[in-house]
């Protein structure tokens, strides 16, 4: 499964996905009431400019009318739509992402931002529900709800992540790296 928006035109594109008719690399249907271009937007200066695989790359909002099902908490989603076997094996899920200073991610809130259902592993920013204080600065990958990596989530810094599952032993690893620096177990 490759995931880049190579193949997509505009994040319009998304919209052509529906349970009936289940087309393009993403499912979208966890989102707010607002347009597709309300939530994700779609540019090559929005990509990780040392990515030479990526034609563009994806920007995320969340903002007042971003919630979902009556539910309570903020959600614009992009799930993987495939018949690969992406939760077998031994598998590497390969992204990279970077903040600005306008509009940052809230630090006084908890942002899921690239997890599996079961929350087993995750990328998380902001402050953690039931932690101590009222803001976090960080950026953090959990494993089963407990940090193992975590780094100040500074403006303009692409950090580069691959999540190393093997499904088969239960285990599951982290690479990193900023920038166009090669990543690092």
């Amino acid at each position: 499964w490759d995931g880049r928006f190579n193949d997509l035109s505009s994040s319009l594109d998304l919209n052509r996905w529906s349970w009936s008719n289940q087309v393009g690399p993403y499912q979208y249907y966890i989102h707010g009431s607002s347009p597709v271009t309300a939530y994700v937007n779609l540019s090559p200066s929005y990509k990780n400019p040392f990515d030479a695989g990526s034609k563009q790359g994806a920007k995320i909002t969340l903002d007042r009318t971003a919630y979902w099902n009556g539910q309570n908490m903020r959600r614009t989603e992009l799930i993987p739509q495939t018949t690969a076997p992406i939760n077998r094996g031994k598998v590497y899920y390969h992204f990279s992402l970077m903040r600005k200073d306008a509009n940052a991610p809230a630090t006084t809130r908890e942002h899921q931002i690239a997890f599996f259902e079961s929350h087993f592993t995750e990328l998380k920013s902001g402050w953690l529900s039931g932690s101590p204080g009222t803001e976090d600065t960080k950026l953090r990958w959990c494993v089963s709800g407990q940090t193992h990596w975590s780094v100040e989530w500074e403006a303009d810094v692409w950090h580069n992540f691959a999540y190393e599952i093997d499904f088969s032993a239960g285990t599951v690893g982290l690479w990193h790296s900023e920038n166009g620096d090669p990543l690092k177990r």
